[in-house]
């Protein structure tokens, strides 16, 4: 549970894909984040980004990304931008000291992840990647019944294929 007495995180978003729709409703919904701030190449697509999904007043809007890193009142970034941008931003958020959510896959290559995650650990901020399927709470459900030595005897591995 989220300690209310706390200052809540304030999230800008960089970049408007489809996906940022479902990560600002979950951002506004949890109660210890708010959305300070989202960018996009262009002040028009901010703007009807921000419209179209009924960000509140309070919430600026940049014609681009520099900017909501440049923000003061941004504690952390969500990325949903092409994997092929992913290194610059990353590596530039982590440098301004924003925490980082970013969208999957996280990097092209493993060289470009060990950019970004130096990038976060030298700066003193925290990474995150949007896999969801970790923090979901049926993970937790499948655990214990996989767990539970009654049901299905002792498993020794699991695998995909």
């Amino acid at each position: 549970m989220a300690d209310e007495n706390r200052n809540p995180i304030r999230f800008g978003i960089i970049g408007c894909a489809e996906i940022a729709r479902k990560l600002f409703r979950a951002i506004t919904l949890a109660p210890n984040s708010t959305i300070s701030a989202v960018a996009s190449r262009s002040i028009e697509k901010a703007k009807r980004f921000a419209l179209e999904n009924s960000f509140p007043d309070t919430v600026k809007i940049y014609g681009s990304y520099d900017q909501v890193l440049d923000d003061p009142c941004v504690d952390a970034v969500y990325m949903p931008l092409p994997t092929s941008l992913h290194v610059k931003w990353a590596v530039l958020a982590a440098q301004k000291k924003k925490h980082l959510l970013l969208e999957k896959p996280t990097a092209l290559d493993v060289g470009e992840l060990d950019q970004i995650l130096g990038a976060c650990k030298s700066n003193g901020v925290q990474f995150m990647d949007g896999t969801m399927w970790y923090h979901h709470p049926r993970t937790a459900k499948m655990k214990g019944l996989i767990a539970d030595s009654k049901l299905f005897g002792q498993i020794g591995g699991v695998s995909n294929g």
